[in-house]
Order: C-alpha cells, then sequence, then structure tokens
C-alpha cells in the first residue's frame, strides 16, 4: 500500500509530466505551423506524434509510479495539462514560432551561401576544366563508345 505523502508526490511528479507533455503537443503544433504538410502528411505526422506521445506517457508512468493507473493519475496528468495550457502555453508558442523563424531564416542564409560556393567554385573549376582538356579535343573521337561488333542476323530471326 502507498502511503498519502507517497501519493502526494507521485500526484505532484504527474502533474510534471502533464507539463512536459502538453510542452510537446506545442512543439509538434508549431512544426505543424512551420512544415505544412498536405492532407496525407497530416495524418502521418498525428499518427506518430501520437504514437510517440502514448510511448512517452508509458516511460514517465512507469518511471513515476511503476505504472500502476489509478483515479489521481489521471487527474495529475490533466492537472499538468490544464496549468500548461492555462499559462505557460501562449508564451512558450511565441518563443517557438520565433526560433522557429530564426531557424527557418538561418537555412535559408545556409542554402543562399551553399548556392554562391557553387557558383564561386565549381563553376570556375568547370571552365578551367574545359581550357585544359581543349588541346584534347582531336582525339574526342578514340574516346567515343562505339557499339560493340556485330547485331541482329540478316535473316531477322532470333
Amino acid at each position: 500500500m502507498i502511503s498519502v505523502p507517497e501519493q502526494w508526490q507521485i500526484f505532484l511528479a504527474l502533474g510534471g509530466a502533464g507539463l512536459v507533455l502538453a510542452f510537446i503537443g506545442d512543439c509538434y503544433r508549431v512544426g505543424r505551423y512551420f512544415w505544412r504538410p498536405g492532407l496525407p502528411g497530416t495524418y502521418i505526422g498525428d499518427t506518430l506524434f501520437w504514437l510517440v506521445f502514448t510511448a512517452l506517457t508509458f516511460i514517465l508512468l512507469m518511471a513515476i509510479n511503476w505504472g500502476e493507473v489509478r483515479a489521481y493519475v489521471f487527474l495529475g496528468l490533466g492537472w499538468g495539462f490544464f496549468l500548461y495550457f492555462l499559462f505557460l502555453s501562449r508564451g512558450v508558442r511565441r518563443g517557438l514560432y520565433a526560433g522557429g523563424r530564426i531557424l527557418a531564416g538561418l537555412v535559408a542564409r545556409g542554402c543562399h551561401l551553399l548556392k554562391q560556393t557553387v557558383v564561386v567554385v565549381v563553376i570556375p573549376a568547370r571552365l578551367l576544366l574545359a581550357t585544359l582538356l581543349l588541346p584534347l579535343l582531336p582525339f574526342r573521337i578514340l574516346w567515343r563508345r562505339r557499339p560493340p561488333p556485330g547485331g541482329p542476323p540478316a535473316d531477322g530471326s532470333r
């Protein structure tokens, strides 16, 4: 039998687990805003989210109270969700949206830098290689691939 103080500790820990799970839900919500998946992507993403969410809930329950499911477990998780959405969700989402915009800007700058690298390094390298191979141009006839000798029979049967 679990004593009442231990049940209160478990209840408070489950409230914290509810906060963590609600935060993960907000992260998924913001991620969907930035990725904007189509209908199949939404179905797949939601399914994967709920599978991960369920597994994480199971792991947290096993870590907190050895997987015992009682009424106060649901109350603790619900209390954590409620407190998170009441006091923290709006501010956390604003921060996640701002972080996502910063990350998107960094990715865009990285892609631009990569394109500039291609323009500055690869294109002149191709021109240099073409210039160096210019004296070998008359010999390109020798390097052409020729079909093997033979061919289909003259009568058309195989």
